[in-house]
């Protein structure tokens, strides 16, 4: 059959298909008084693992715990703006290769976390991305109704330091927690945002292959979200 003639009997097909009124209005949303508390009840449900960092003494034994749930003893940070915008006080040391370092590290012997954190820039492949066993994220906003994280791609920070290793830690303000998805996107403002925007609900899963899951496939096979003020 030719093209012609296939795309004549779509055209065909199309021209007598029924037209459905597009709806008027909005469905009716979720909203809830204890965001915080309806977060963490679906982050969990999906996998995550919540931590409530909102008091200042409690944010060195929380990262203490993710450091050693993740078996790490190097923390790779995206950026100081999200140290700074989550209050974790931290000194940045002196490296060689400081204006080629995309990325900033910490190191943690034995696991233990101490304040204040100290960070140096680290320059890295993108090869050994795969093979760092924890990084650390800020959230623009959280989504109580799912418990999801909205994080924004700009300029200079990409994605491959939330996706590629096996354990990720995400950062999320208290006053980010929004109650739906409708909420969320009123706030937004495109084009104003990054370049794009990434959802991510609990870890990475699939279960494409034989309806078998399989968790981390696309990304971190653990997740946690740290909650600040």
């Amino acid at each position: 059959m030719s093209r012609s003639s296939i795309l004549g009997r779509i055209k065909g097909a199309l021209d007598q298909a029924r037209v459905e009124d597009l709806p008027r209005t909005l469905p009716e949303f979720p909203e809830y008084n204890q965001r915080v508390d309806k977060f963490r009840e679906e982050l969990e449900k999906a996998g995550g693992i919540f931590l409530d960092g909102r008091q200042p003494d409690q944010c060195a034994g929380l990262l203490t715990r993710v450091m050693e749930e993740a078996n790490a003893t190097e923390m790779y940070w995206e950026t100081e703006d999200m140290l700074d915008k989550h209050g974790i006080p931290f000194v940045l040391g002196k490296t060689k290769d400081a204006s080629q370092a995309s990325f900033l590290c910490s190191y943690h012997f034995r696991q233990t976390v101490k304040m204040p954190i100290n960070v140096r820039a680290k320059q890295y492949q993108r090869s050994q991305l795969g093979r760092i066993s924890i990084s650390a994220s800020s959230a623009r906003f959280g989504v109580a109704e799912t418990g999801t994280t909205v994080h924004v791609v700009r300029s200079g920070v990409g994605r491959l330091l939330s996706v590629l290793p096996a354990s990720h830690l995400v950062l999320l303000s208290e006053k980010d927690i929004l109650m739906n998805g409708k909420e969320l996107f009123d706030r937004l403002r495109l084009g104003e945002e990054g370049s794009a925007l990434t959802l991510v609900t609990g870890p990475s899963r699939t279960a494409d292959i034989e309806k078998t899951l399989v968790v981390g496939a696309h990304g971190p096979k653990k997740l946690f979200v740290m909650l600040t003020c």
